[in-house]
């Protein structure tokens, strides 16, 4: 079976391209909280990461760094590993539509990797077993279908994690109508949160922080919507605030907004006043290997 492993530049690597000088860069580090040493210690375990499956996987494993996606035929790969942190697997799971996906924590120090079953060592301890200590999740995603106001319409990526529906200026009022189970509510707050089991322990426990936020599992055949900071009053007068979805909910845009995928800066999609999105499950699944 050919695997293949698809790496993230560390902050470093990228933060290199935009300050070339180093005691330049230093100097920016030194005013953000004295962080150089915190990065770079970050960016030498990810190395390490790299270089330690590189030289404790055969052949048949093929490493690319994430930007060489788009021109990759992932048809020729049973398998694909994200090696690097939770948004990084969304990322490369976004491309996964018919690839078995394992997520490999590329720097355990500062990544909590809440998406991410293996390690390096343990990723390699599993390889030498031939992963029979494995199995195989079913993920539910939500799917998003959208038609603007002049009739064109699109699809984003299916989420892995949660979709947000917000204002694209992030000091304006989100503006939104909601439709659900023949019902309509036109909510201001800062925004719709949809969520997946994958992330019901996220961004929504964040938002719930002052409560017992309830975890649901990753293969559950329903999605979850929350509106971020309402007022107390209006939390208690809207009827959808924080609710189970499983059915299809449709979202008519009252503003100049945008729908962000698993918030990633390049899966963000204009969503203007008049727009209609529609989100429901997808009918496919991300097939993601965890250890047993």
């Amino acid at each position: 079976m050919q695997v293949l492993v698809v790496m993230k530049k560390t902050k470093f690597e990228l933060d290199k391209i935009h300050f070339p000088d180093l005691d330049y860069y230093k100097k920016i580090c030194k005013i953000q909280n004295d962080s150089f040493e915190r990065i770079y210690g970050s960016h030498l375990r990810q190395l390490e990461s790299r270089e330690y499956l590189q030289k404790n996987l055969n052949s048949d494993f093929h490493f690319i760094f994430r930007e060489g996606l788009d021109n990759c035929n992932l048809k020729k790969y049973g398998l694909v590993i994200s090696l690097g942190g939770d948004n990084h697997f969304t990322y490369v799971a976004h491309q996964c539509k018919k690839n078995r996906i394992i997520g490999c924590n590329s720097d355990t120090k500062t990544s909590f990797g809440a998406l991410l079953s293996f390690d390096p060592e343990k990723l390699i301890q599993s390889y030498k077993i031939k992963f029979t200590d494995t199995l195989i999740e079913k993920w539910a995603l939500i799917q998003c279908k959208m038609t603007y106001p002049n009739g064109s319409k699109m699809e984003t990526v299916n989420a892995v994690s949660e979709i947000s529906i917000r204002n694209m200026s992030p000091d304006l009022t989100s503006r939104y109508l909601i439709l659900y189970e023949n019902k309509k509510e036109e909510q201001k707050s800062s925004g719709l949160l949809l969520y997946t089991g994958a992330g019901s322990t996220g961004w929504y426990a964040s938002c719930k922080s002052d409560e017992d936020p309830k975890s649901f599992s990753k293969s559950e055949t329903y999605f979850k919507a929350y509106s971020r900071e309402l007022s107390r009053k209006a939390r208690a007068r809207f009827m959808f605030t924080d609710f189970q979805v499983n059915k299809t909910l449709k979202v008519i845009s009252e503003m100049n907004g945008g729908i962000s995928i698993d918030a990633l800066s390049e899966r963000v999609y204009p969503f203007p006043a008049g727009s209609l999105a529609e989100f429901s499950l997808a009918k496919e699944k991300l097939s993601v290997v965890v250890l047993k």
